[in-house]
């Protein structure tokens, strides 16, 4: 029996990225057993009429929520899913044509419960090259850590037993990788991802590494997740929506 694929996409003002058609399409084209899940916080950008005009809204389920950051969104879509495994779309990366195709290759092994994809930029780096091939090659073997980008799946079962994704502003796929660990260590189906480096672009390459690099060490020491992550988006609101009484 083929095995059913969720795909779970958080949706929050989506369109500064250009990403949202394109995975729409990407995902309508998938081959095989597979539902998608789009959970949107409320937009203002038209993000609703690109989801609900698309030629495949029909086959896509859609659920409009008050949920204020990306976790609850991931959260509160496996909940909703079906599938025998879930797929965390990153709502602003690509996956490969047959990204599916080749979880269910990876997951016929009982033994494979996570993974993700291998890691690329849209824009031509020499530090974005870097940071995709330790994300591919270091950190996934040393830290058993993949942030959402590289589209993480896991079984459901899995899922179900930590509590869905943990509920924090920022650094949700990194508490997310650590609670999968207990599974053992995520497993990289070959096909690599393309995702957005509109972040670098915009608060310049290496201004946006440093910045990165600090956030880590503030996770590690354990500050407040609302704090790192107003730090991260400032008034952009990019994965939380937050008012300004939220701030302190």
């Amino acid at each position: 029996m083929e095995l059913n694929i969720s795909v779970v996409l958080p949706c929050l003002n989506e369109i500064r990225h250009g990403y949202l058609p394109r995975i729409l399409d990407n995902l309508a084209l998938q081959p095989g057993k597979k539902q998608i899940v789009i959970v949107m916080s409320p937009s203002t950008d038209g993000t609703y009429d690109v989801i609900t005009q698309h030629a495949a809204a029909a086959d896509v389920k859609l659920i409009d929520t008050g949920a204020t950051n990306r976790a609850q969104r991931l959260t509160i879509g496996i909940e909703a899913s079906q599938g025998d495994v879930v797929l965390l779309h990153h709502p602003a990366t690509l996956l490969p044509p047959d990204a599916l195709s080749q979880i269910r290759q990876l997951m016929a092994n009982d033994t494979v419960v996570w993974g993700g994809f291998r890691h690329s930029f849209d824009v031509d780096h020499w530090l974005l090259r870097f940071t995709s091939w330790y994300s591919t090659t270091q950190r996934p073997r040393w830290s058993h850590i993949l942030y959402l980008d590289h589209c993480i799946f896991a079984r459901r079962h899995a899922l179900n037993s930590i509590g869905g994704v943990p509920d924090m502003d920022i650094f949700e796929d990194t508490a997310l990788s650590q609670a999968l660990s207990q599974f053992g260590s995520p497993h990289l189906v070959p096909g690599t991802i393309v995702t957005s480096a509109r972040r670098f672009k915009e608060r310049g390459i290496y201004k946006h590494a440093v910045l990165n690099q600090l956030l880590k060490l503030m996770y590690y020491a354990q500050l407040d997740p609302k704090k790192m992550n107003w730090l991260y988006e400032g008034k952009s609101q990019i994965n939380v929506s937050y008012n300004e009484s939220q701030k302190d």
